[in-house]
């Protein structure tokens, strides 16, 4: 059975907070962020993040993934963020039918594509990414933890 995979409205931000906590516990290295900071912000922020693009994946009521979309700051494509599905739902659909609303809502926004970085030896990540249409392009960094992320980029033809 598919998730069901929706966008949250401000007055679920509790919601949105736990999911977000669950994905830092789970995977602390995998984000910008660290638990106990996310822990400590304000109502309104996690308010704030429930009203940006971001969907969230549903298994009945329990939730088991999220993805969100950043801004496009000195980029052309806006970028895929904060990709996350629990242990539980991982080798499901969650992760493609998250990337895929992604997409969707780019293609609708008029975006030419989108682009994401992900750790360079997360072979898993990358290939989901590959099949749905993400390819590298050139761009490679080190992270200060001595890990290399790379970015990759879905563009619409």
């Amino acid at each position: 059975m598919s998730p069901r995979i929706r966008r949250l409205e401000r007055r679920e931000w509790q919601t949105y907070r736990a999911i977000r906590l669950a994905a830092l516990a789970d995977a602390p290295a995998a984000f910008g962020g660290t638990y106990a900071n996310a822990a400590a912000y304000p109502e309104q922020t996690w308010r704030d993040w429930c009203a940006q693009p971001s969907w969230f994946a549903f298994e009945g009521e329990e939730p088991v993934g999220m993805v969100r979309v950043g801004s496009q700051d000195a980029h052309d494509l806006p970028e895929l963020i904060s990709m996350w599905v629990a242990p539980q739902a991982r080798g499901t659909s969650t992760a493609a039918d998250l990337v895929g609303r992604v997409l969707s809502w780019a293609r609708a926004e008029g975006e030419r594509g989108v682009r994401l970085r992900v750790i360079d030896d997360n072979h898993r990540a990358r290939a989901l990414y590959e099949r749905v249409g993400f390819v590298l392009n050139g761009t490679r960094d080190t992270l200060p933890d001595g890990r290399a992320e790379v970015e990759m980029e879905c563009v619409f033809a």
